[in-house]
């Protein structure tokens, strides 16, 4: 069974984390925030520890001049994902988690993997094509009136073609092709 964790943030408002029940003692007892700095298409989810730093007497007054028994101090943060999967801080473990669905709030075992980074960075990005698909250009001076572009994971191709078919075709084959490949690489 799946559990749907909101998680509050000033900036970017509220998500939901989703975690399987038998995971959830693990984290229910954290503080959990939003990490957004580490991959700019999307968020995941962590948990900041500190440890003691000093124990003051009663006669101790802070900076700020308030008094408390205990000082705190920020030690590290770690990823929810790696709590789940049993993997210590990443400075002692260099192994990486994979979120299959490509959502860092989806924190179920059944979509998470244990990688290298060479893995993790080959299968981050889904397939990405975005066509200004082909257009008719009306210059006397040229053969081929056809112009196609496609953009392939970033990368931009143009042709251009003397019939509209041939223009059709060859946007056709090339995400056939991209496809192909993608798909090579994940296996």
């Amino acid at each position: 069974m799946t559990l749907q964790i909101p998680i509050h943030h000033k900036t970017y408002g509220t998500n939901t984390m989703l975690i399987d029940k038998e995971d959830y003692d693990k984290i229910k007892d954290l503080n959990l925030t939003l990490n957004y700095t580490s991959n700019p298409n999307t968020y995941y989810g962590q948990s900041r520890v500190y440890k003691l730093e000093k124990i003051l007497d009663e006669s101790e007054i802070l900076p700020s001049g308030r008094t408390r028994k205990k000082v705190y101090k920020y030690d590290k943060s770690i990823h929810i994902h790696r709590l789940v999967m049993g993997l210590d801080d990443y400075k002692k473990d260099k192994r990486m988690i994979h979120h299959k669905d490509g959502n860092g709030l989806n924190n179920c075992k059944e979509n998470l993997v244990i990688c290298d980074a060479m893995y993790n960075s080959q299968s981050v990005r889904k397939i990405h094509y975005e066509t200004k698909n082909y257009y008719f250009e009306n210059d006397p001076k040229r053969k081929c009136k056809w112009r196609a572009h496609i953009k392939l994971n970033g990368k931009k191709k143009c042709k251009r073609f003397e019939t509209e078919e041939e223009c059709i075709k060859w946007i056709d084959n090339e995400k056939k092709t991209f496809i192909d490949i993608y798909e090579d690489r994940k296996e």
